[in-house]
């Protein structure tokens, strides 16, 4: 099946094809899933939907030990720790200043992938910085955030394994986008590549999408683009 390119405007299915362990998807990782909800569709694999919500304070979640990404044996931990890294390795402003992009990319994928991976998110980042106008005068508050909430480990073996990561994603911009949510399940293809787990492709599906309780009042957007920077992000070491 031949590879869609990247819309803001509709929402094809998206499939790797036969013998090649590419991202095809990864325009779609890049935005929805830091949680672009932003009242347009977005590409993303298989059918994914954009959810809209706004949120207050995120979750706090256990995250896994660094030390598990750089194991020198391929283990469970391991990959799980991989996994969750490669769906937050692009928050803040990492999709905001594209000469990054190649750096980050290198770390987290495969030498199959990483050409595609890197033209992909460059492609995601122009796309992110003119949606959220980045750049603009004066300078807006930009949320940029994924948080891991849960996962399944899908397959182990010695040099593959899959990962599916449930993960809330948050979004705004002070000059075009309140601060919204996005729920969703990425499934994090990995091989063992020179002692250490690369992602080999992605999957994405929306939710589970749990409600706000009827008791919370969701703060205003002001208080969000106050409250949400004051909180500094859970960062892993990089191996």
């Amino acid at each position: 099946m031949p590879v869609r390119d990247v819309s803001f405007d509709d929402v094809p299915r998206v499939r790797p094809r036969p013998g090649r362990g590419v991202v095809l998807g990864v325009a779609a990782l890049a935005l929805l899933g830091v949680g672009i909800a932003i009242g347009t569709h977005i590409v993303a694999p298989r059918g994914s939907s954009v959810v809209q919500a706004t949120v207050t304070v995120p979750a706090s979640v256990a995250t896994p030990r660094p030390a598990a990404v750089a194991s020198p044996i391929p283990t469970r931990t391991g990959a799980v720790a991989a996994a969750a890294h490669a769906i937050t390795a692009f928050n803040g402003d990492v999709l905001l200043q594209p000469s990054r992009l190649p750096q980050v990319v290198a770390r987290v994928a495969s030498a199959e992938s990483r050409v595609q991976l890197t033209a992909a998110f460059e492609q995601a980042s122009a796309q992110t910085r003119a949606k959220l106008g980045a750049g603009t005068v004066p300078a807006p508050v930009i949320l940029l955030r994924s948080v891991p909430v849960g996962y399944r480990l899908e397959h182990f073996s010695s040099n593959r394994a899959t990962v599916a990561v449930w993960y809330v994603g948050i979004v705004g911009s002070g000059a075009t986008v309140q601060p919204q949510q996005s729920w969703r399940t990425e499934v994090v293809s990995l091989v063992w590549e020179n002692g250490s787990w690369k992602v080999s492709a992605f999957r994405s599906a929306d939710g589970p999408t749990p409600p706000l309780s009827s008791a919370e009042i969701p703060a205003t957007p002001g208080q969000l683009f106050a409250a949400i920077p004051r909180y500094d992000e859970f960062r892993r070491n990089e191996p």
